[in-house]
């Protein structure tokens, strides 16, 4: 093909590009006045002043933001101000932060964009500066109707500027800097609209970092003036009934401690100081794998809101609805500075609220959280911000930081979930195991009380009335167990068999992926053939597996321990074998206990499956675990080892519903599983490794059994 003709082209933007542009890269008034002070900051203002005057009449109201940053001359306003896009915004190749002209600040504005979120606010824009040792302003109007008015292109509209003698900046505050003004308001403000960015430009500074050379006035002439409170944050969060204060390294450990106090009883507090956890989710991280976003600070500050909780805490529960709620959620805050739109009202960004929702005793919703999560650009350089500054680009650094967010959120839940339960525990609002049970068992001591104290009854007639009650607990309880049996194995289908399902559906979509081939006849056939069939055999072993879980006895077990612990294991062999974790038995086949097969290899399962969980954390080299059947005096011990790293709580707290240190963890494993050892007349114990010969240093835990004599 022979080219007629060749030349350049070059892209040309309309005036009314403005427009859009302001429209649509700044969401909202919030956003907008945020942009503007950080500007100030940028210029290394120490004192700024926020004007809201008349802003909900519809003639006359205007919005002004005053700095004595260091100022523009007028050929830095030409050259930069007017230049969309401006290179001394951008960061370089190699990511590094830009810094303010005094050096001393690391910069918040990045891509030259921020001046359009003046046309949010109004459709008239004048702008005076001041540079620093310049006895001169210069002055500049932007009417933005212009841009809509102009069919031409964005060249074609003039602005007009001009140099004034001083008259803005002349007093020992404000001796120079820059003074922006928004005219012709796009729209009357509500009192939510006046109170929403009164509070975000307080909030704009985090509460937590060490900014002291940085003050924002706010000034509201208007209406709603008298109406308009602003708490101070700092103060809240001194009162929290539970905190939490971490750093996150980059190799995902965080540093954290934790704190608990309720004013109204005595006593009741805890402390846990500098605990130190790798919370790296295996799922997501390699063994070793460094953090992408980088180190980060995490403050959580949380509060129980039920009526009772509220008044014992703030005593008015009106501080509540003024001072916490209005600034609840969890933030983030980059070199001291609101990030938007995290923590905003309308914003779960860690979908707290919907896990709230799932399991209401186990996690916080928003509304009862203060939370900052404090980044800098030095240590998180590529955290970066999207275009229109509504938050941060969704890159694999942004993915690694939700992920260490949320198990830092997890360990603080966890936390509290033990207090939560103590304080419920004091205050009379929860009854520890079976409601049915302890209410029937009550009423049977309390008829046995009545009988031996009454005198009007023989003896002959209270032994036989002694004997019904006796019979009738006693049967009471058969059917209660009887009953309570299929509703935990139905439960532990939901949870436990998800684990050999998933191993089915892999083996069965490996196979489906090979039979393709097979079918083109390419020389290897017979290979995939074998590989198919193996897949396939791997898949009905599991199904039969689970097929033998499924079937209930009707007649009372005699249980092997060796036999539980090798059907278990199998069961989840494939999924030991591709996670590299190396997994044996040992134990005496003579063993014998009194209980359920079915029900003691569900409890294996939990605990197997807590362990492939926690040994992801390890190196391929070091994931082993063992499944021990040991004899001690008349005991049996059915012990899971392993060489993760191990529990940090107590068999009374891991057993709890609910609780779980995992990220999205239901809690629910261990509980079931300690409701089975109980039927069966067994109970769950936590060994350390010293404590038995051949246990691994990870996490031992084992279902303690009475032992039967054989046949």
């Amino acid at each position: 093909m022979s080219i007629l003709k060749s030349g350049q082209a070059h892209v040309e933007a309309r005036a009314r590009l403005m427009l859009l542009l302001g429209e649509q890269l700044i969401t909202d008034e919030i956003a907008a006045v945020s942009e503007l002070l950080k500007n100030s900051y940028d210029a290394d203002a120490k004192e700024v002043t926020l004007t809201l005057s008349h802003v909900s009449e519809s003639e006359g109201g205007f919005i002004c933001v005053k700095d004595n940053g260091h100022g523009m001359t007028k050929d830095k306003v030409i050259s930069s101000w007017l230049e969309l896009g401006t290179l001394s915004k951008a960061r370089g190749k190699s990511h590094e932060p830009r810094k303010s002209e005094s050096g001393k600040r690391i910069c918040l504005g990045e891509k030259g964009l921020g001046r359009l979120a003046v046309h949010k606010l109004g459709s008239v824009t004048e702008l005076i500066t001041r540079r620093v040792d310049e006895n001169i302003e210069t002055r500049l109007t932007i009417d933005w109707t212009a841009f809509e008015k102009n069919e031409g292109f964005l060249g074609d509209v003039p602005i007009k500027w001009e140099v004034t003698e001083p008259q803005v900046f002349t007093d020992p505050k404000y001796p120079q800097g820059t003074q922006i003004t928004i005219k012709k308001l796009q729209r009357p403000w509500t009192k939510d609209m006046v109170e929403r960015v009164y509070r975000s430009a307080k909030a704009i500074i985090s509460p937590f970092a060490d900014i002291v050379d940085f003050n924002i006035e706010v000034k509201i002439d208007d209406k709603f003036s008298s109406e308009i409170v602003v708490p101070n944050i700092a103060d809240i969060v001194k009162e929290a009934t539970y905190k939490f204060d971490g750093k996150v390294d980059t190799d995902g450990v965080i540093l954290y401690t934790y704190e608990f106090h309720r004013p109204d009883i005595a006593g009741l507090k805890r402390e846990k100081v500098d605990y130190k956890k790798d919370i790296c989710n295996p799922k997501y991280f390699l063994p070793n794998q460094k953090s992408r976003c980088g180190s980060f600070k995490v403050k959580f500050y949380a509060w129980d809101l039920s009526s009772v909780d509220k008044k014992a805490v703030f005593q008015d529960i009106s501080i509540y609805n003024d001072m916490v709620k209005p600034n609840s959620g969890v933030k983030v805050f980059r070199d001291g500075f609101r990030v938007l739109p995290y923590g905003n009202e309308n914003n779960d960004w860690l979908s707290m609220d919907m896990g709230r929702v799932r399991q209401f005793e186990k996690h916080l919703s928003r509304n009862q959280i203060i939370g900052a999560i404090e980044i800098t650009t030095e240590q998180n350089p590529m955290l970066l911000d999207k275009t229109d500054r509504e938050g941060l680009i969704d890159n694999e650094s942004f993915k690694d930081f939700i992920s260490l967010i949320k198990s830092a959120l997890t360990e603080f839940e966890a936390e509290r979930f033990i207090d939560r339960r103590e304080l419920k525990r004091k205050t009379g609002r929860i009854q520890l195991g079976s409601v049915y049970k302890d209410t029937f068992s009550q009423n049977f001591v309390a008829l046995s009380r009545m009988l031996g104290q009454s005198s009007q009854i023989d003896g002959e007639t209270r032994l036989a009335a002694q004997r019904l009650i006796t019979e009738a607990r006693e049967a009471f309880e058969k059917v209660l167990a009887r009953n309570e049996q299929p509703l935990l194995v139905a439960a532990s289908i939901g949870l436990t068999y998800m684990i050999p399902t998933h191993e089915i559906q892999r083996d069965l979509h490996a196979a489906l992926k090979l039979l393709p081939d097979i079918s083109t006849g390419e020389e290897d056939g017979p290979n995939k053939i074998r590989e198919v069939t193996s897949l396939l055999k791997n898949a009905d072993s599991t199904v039969r597996g689970m097929s033998k879980l499924m079937q209930q006895s009707q007649q009372e077990e005699i249980a092997r321990p060796l036999k539980v612990a090798n059907t278990a294991l199998q069961l989840l062999r494939s999924k030991c074998q591709r996670n590299k974790i190396i997994a044996e038995v040992e134990g005496l086949d003579s063993i014998k206990v009194k209980g359920s097969e079915r029900m003691l290899t569900v409890l294996l399962l939990n605990f197997l499956d807590n362990s492939i969980y926690w040994l992801l954390k390890m190196n391929e080299n070091e994931r082993r675990i063992k499944i021990l059947v040991r004899k001690e005096n008349e005991d049996c011990l059915l012990i899971v080892s392993d060489s993760g790293p191990g529990f940090e709580d107590d068999i009374e707290i891991v057993t709890l519903p609910f609780f779980s240190r995992k990220p999205n963890g239901m809690g629910l494993g261990l509980y079931i599983a300690e409701r089975i050892a109980k039927m069966n007349g067994g109970q769950l114990k936590i060994f350390q490794q010293n404590e038995l010969p051949g246990l691994l240093p990870g996490a031992n835990i084992a279902v303690v059994l009475k032992t039967i004599r054989g046949d």
